[in-house]
């Protein structure tokens, strides 16, 4: 008995343009998440300081230091979280600019229909937004070269 398997056939450019304007968008949304977390957490510990000084209201749940310290913390992890998404954002732009650019030179000889240039106008709208988040250049890090 053979057994045959169909190979899948490469995605085409529109397939791409469609995953890859997805993913960049969804980048985008998943840092400005981050940024409205860190806003709700300096909320948080600020509140947690304040009970945490006003013990005496026996309404009021106790907190201790270490709630105190561990709010900071995971507001300290929500702001490392937002170069590190810059810096996933930053790539799959470049990886979409370089597909747009490529079907934009495929397309040049007249090969898209409307479902090519409407891909590509989605495309650069995601990066145009992406850029509007995103600072232009890498931050450096401390003590790197």
């Amino acid at each position: 008995m053979v057994i045959t398997t169909k190979r899948a056939a490469a995605p085409s450019a529109q397939t791409q343009l469609k995953i890859k304007t997805g993913a960049v968008k969804r980048l985008v949304k998943e840092r400005s998440v981050y940024v409205q977390e860190i806003a709700s957490q300096q909320v948080r510990v600020e509140e947690y300081r304040q009970r945490a000084a006003n013990e005496t209201d026996p309404n009021k749940q106790k907190v201790c230091d270490a709630d105190v310290r561990k709010q900071n913390e995971v507001l300290e992890e929500t702001v490392q979280m937002v170069p590190h998404m810059e810096r996933r954002i930053r790539d799959a732009m470049q990886d979409l600019e370089n597909l747009v650019l490529a079907t934009q030179d495929r397309l040049g000889g007249g090969g898209g229909g409307d479902d090519d240039l409407e891909a590509l106008a989605s495309a650069r709208e995601a990066i145009a937004a992406a850029a509007s988040v995103v600072p232009t250049s890498e931050p450096k890090m401390v003590g790197m070269k």
